[in-house]
């Protein structure tokens, strides 16, 4: 009998521990992010970590940095290629925030120790128009719902060791690596035919790291990125407003990031040829 009793009291303590650690583990991986990513220094890879409490950890790294990084600006789409998202055993893309402070126009300057791990991205932006996009059913009613595309180029910060493959909650955690964007202008949706026909190719000055793409890449065609993003946040509550930004996810592969300037060169998109958005990294 004591034996049961002393088992009983063994298993009531472990089972308190456990609860106890959950409580706590939250909070405390959020405030370590965030230390990282101000003192920008390298972060350890997190054991332990559900796609819930991942989210949950998120959303306090970004309520933190946005003491000093601003309000939210807009949202992004991370891991919109199908062959990524198996890779790393997701089946939809990852949600990640943009704060005022973060996004830049073009052309714009960046030192390179500003952030741990940072690699380029050519990505696109689309700006709403009003709050019709969160009851808009068919692609036309969202795409009314829009009332500008703005190229872009996204700076995001692995934050973590490079010396062991990221998950998908991780980079959730991080808030998928949000960290810098550069926008170019901004062209109004009326002078866009198909936004599906636009290509992108960026390139460094000394003409190293060419990399080109398409926005039908961005699954299958643009308009699915902007319906995932807004069910997405009105699952969790967050309805779309005028003047959100939405990054509808990276266009070419990942860029190296070195002293020069990189520039993305946009076609199909409006009246003109093309249009460009360059950033110089110090």
């Amino acid at each position: 009998m004591r034996f049961k009793f002393t088992l009983i009291i063994f298993l009531v303590a472990a089972v308190a521990v456990f609860f106890s650690r959950q409580q706590t583990f939250v909070p405390r991986t959020a405030l370590d992010i965030h230390h990282h990513y101000i003192d920008k220094t390298e972060a350890s890879a997190i054991p332990g970590l559900t796609p819930d409490s991942a989210v949950q950890i998120q959303k306090r790294v970004v309520y933190a940095l946005s003491e000093n990084w601003g309000g939210v600006a807009g949202y992004k789409a991370a891991i919109t290629n199908p062959a990524v998202q198996q890779k790393m055993g997701v089946s939809e893309p990852l949600l990640g925030i943009f704060l005022s402070k973060m996004l830049m126009d073009s052309p714009a300057d960046i030192r390179i120790s500003s952030a741990v791990h940072p690699f380029a991205e050519a990505d696109l932006l689309v700006r709403v128009k009003d709050a019709s996009i969160n009851e808009a059913k068919t692609d036309r009613e969202l795409l009314a719902a829009i009332d500008a595309v703005i190229p872009f180029i996204e700076i995001p910060d692995r934050l973590y060791s490079t010396d062991k493959p990221l998950t998908a909650d991780m980079l959730t955690a991080i808030n998928t690596g949000a960290r810098y964007g550069v926008m170019g202008e901004a062209i109004a949706i009326e002078d866009i035919r198909d936004l599906s026909r636009c290509e992108v190719g960026i390139v460094y000055d000394d003409r190293s790291h060419l990399t080109t793409g398409r926005c039908s890449d961005l699954m299958g065609s643009p308009v699915n990125v902007i319906r995932w993003l807004r069910d997405k946040l009105l699952l969790m509550g967050y309805p779309l407003k005028q003047g959100s930004l939405l990054s509808l996810g990276s266009l070419t592969t990942p860029i190296p990031i070195k002293k020069g300037r990189l520039t993305a060169v946009y076609t199909g998109l409006g009246a003109q040829p093309h249009y460009t958005v360059s950033v110089s990294f110090k």
